[in-house]
């Protein structure tokens, strides 16, 4: 199925042939550079994401593609166009530059199917960025980012009177009421903003530390040598591992459910430590006189050779494995960008509705003082 043409986007690259529908689909209103909200309906996602997982099969199954068949040349072409189309979608601003021209790649007749493979697999990283996003936007379809995706799940708001041009035609007691229930208003929405900014705040987290691992395991898989001496210190393992779990079994589904736990699991260990970080005696006293003495440590080993710890974590596939744990990552970074675009989004709605209920609030407010005044200048205007 190829994706639909709603509008016209330019690529910066060069279209014509059977390219040319690739470099032409519609770019809708994107609300951010990772994709959040795609114009696309679910159909064409999932489509899209089929494409995406049988190509990283291909670049990983090691087959020569001087062996496909006719159909398997047909298949790879489509999907390497589909892919590119999407990218198309999100280039320029979020960096899928190159794998956007390498699904428009696949539509030139001078590509051969090993051209293409050679290509994907090049931008394999990409491919699974490219594969968090539609993750995000399938889940967001399927109303599965219910918590995450900086909706207020508290009280509803209240409802509250629509505010006469001119206030004065309100009676006292109507001014009173209607100042009382824009008040609960502010005071929801203001609530339903912070939330929201405290789940932008954690995504932040995520999304910085989750750039650290996955420049730290491409420094590793560009310094691993062909004996597997390389070290592989111990928590690059176990994102390693993650990593490649991500890659081979995850789905939007399991990616919202993990994130749900992770953030629960957080909030419950942050209380006791904040406490304990704010009342123990040792912190308080190491604050007041500095850092203490320390007596050396034996040093310890900087980590495990590589084929060492392959082989006890069953890590199959040496530097090609790494690449593939590496795109798991980036499935989360893809994931994670599109939904800061949804909670951005999010934000800036609430914080309308917030200035909103805030601005109702005070001009009914300063309606009650100038009556009131009023009221006290009459009986010395009287005397």
């Amino acid at each position: 199925m190829a994706l639909s043409t709603r509008g016209k986007v330019a690529t910066g690259r060069p279209s014509g042939g059977r390219g040319q529908a690739a470099s032409s689909i519609a770019a809708g209103n994107l609300t951010t550079a990772a994709g959040s909200g795609l114009p696309l309906p679910r159909s064409e996602l999932m489509s899209a994401g089929r494409s995406i997982v049988r190509c990283m099969r291909r670049v990983t199954a090691g087959t020569d593609p001087s062996a496909y068949t006719a159909a398997d040349v047909t298949q790879l072409i489509g999907d390497a166009a589909r892919i590119g189309a999407l990218a198309s979608i999100l280039d320029p601003a979020a960096g899928l530059v190159s794998l956007a021209a390498a699904g428009t790649g696949a539509n030139a007749e001078a590509d051969s199917p090993g051209e293409v493979v050679e290509r994907l697999r090049r931008d394999f990283g990409q491919l699974g960025y490219l594969q968090g996003v539609l993750d995000e936007n399938l889940s967001q379809l399927d109303g599965q980012l219910a918590g995450l995706d900086g909706l207020p799940d508290g009280p509803a708001a209240v409802e509250v009177p629509e505010l006469p041009a001119d206030l004065a035609a309100l009676s006292d007691e109507e001014l009173r009421s209607a100042r009382s229930a824009w008040a609960v208003r502010a005071d929801v929405d203001f609530d339903a903003l912070i939330q929201a900014q405290e789940e932008m705040n954690d995504l932040d987290d995520r999304r910085r530390n989750l750039g650290h691992q996955v420049d730290a395991i491409s420094d590793l898989m560009a310094r691993l040598d062909e004996a597997g001496t390389t070290l592989v210190p111990s928590h690059f393992g176990d994102t390693l591992c993650y990593g490649l779990g991500w890659h081979l079994a995850g789905d939007s589904t399991r990616m919202c459910g993990s994130l749900r736990e992770s953030r629960a699991q957080a909030r419950v260990s942050a209380r006791p430590a904040t406490i304990a970080a704010q009342t123990s005696p040792g912190a308080l006293a190491s604050s007041a006189a500095g850092p203490a003495a320390t007596t050396p440590s034996p040093a310890r080993p900087r980590g495990t050779p590589f084929a060492e710890w392959a082989a006890a974590n069953k890590f199959e596939g040496g530097r090609l494995a790494i690449l593939q744990s590496l795109a798991g990552l980036q499935r989360w970074c893809g994931f994670y960008d599109a939904l800061t675009g949804t909670v951005q989004r999010q934000l800036v709605q609430l914080r309308a509705q917030a200035d909103a209920a805030s601005t109702a609030r005070r001009l009914l407010s300063a309606e009650l003082q100038r009556r009131a005044l009023k009221a006290s200048e009459k009986p010395a205007s009287a005397s």
